[in-house]
């Protein structure tokens, strides 16, 4: 695991508060849309695990909709916010653990854009084989070009690698996914442009 994925967990897990009070709590525009499409045509006892779930405010919405939802983050303070919200919740770190088994829909929402890009093929790929035939990767990531570090939203450094679309299909066809979508978004806060993708398992 690289030193600048290992900043970034060390700055949420110092600011859990500040990122929970810095976020917004509904599910709502551009990111609801591609949840509903994430969930769209899904088997009620489907298997989704969320990595990266903060708060749980992803994983209620998707609760909401009748699915359950496994939480997951690299975090222990979101963790334990996790638990004390009534969510079951365990530590996983995408670098370097193993997911329990094949799902049918891993969702991670601002996640994969705080690593670097041989970390991001790594995780990718990783994934890729924990998925069951067919199965979803919904992730979303923040358009633009290199790398850079902000102490916007907590007030602690947090590593972020941009990307273009063109640059994610190479990545996604080398992983093994069958065919994607990726969809485009402005918003008016924490940088206007976001990437929601959702690639699918043969």
């Amino acid at each position: 695991m690289s030193g600048s994925n290992s900043e970034t967990l060390r700055s949420y897990q110092e600011r859990v508060q500040e990122y929970i009070d810095g976020t917004s709590q509904d599910v709502t525009g551009a990111a609801k849309d591609w949840i509903d499409a994430v969930l769209s045509g899904l088997p009620a006892g489907a298997r989704l695990v969320e990595l990266g779930s903060a708060f749980g405010r992803d994983a209620a919405y998707i609760a909401s909709r009748g699915f359950d939802i496994e939480c997951t983050d690299a975090v222990p303070g979101f963790v334990s916010q996790l638990q004390s919200r009534g969510f079951k919740a365990r530590c996983f770190n995408a670098i370097t653990d193993e997911l329990d088994g094949r799902y049918d829909v891993i969702f991670a929402n601002a996640v994969m854009l705080h690593f670097d890009r041989g970390e991001f093929a790594f995780v990718l790929g990783k994934l890729f084989r924990s998925l069951k035939s067919g199965g979803r990767f919904a992730f979303s990531l923040k358009r633009g070009r290199g790398e850079s570090w902000s102490n916007e939203k907590i007030g602690a450094p947090r590593f972020f690698c941009y990307w273009q679309p063109d640059d994610i299909e190479p990545l996604l066809r080398d992983a093994g996914f069958a065919r994607w979508s990726i969809g485009e978004a402005e918003t008016r806060r924490a940088h206007a442009e976001w990437l929601f993708i959702i690639a699918y398992a043969p």
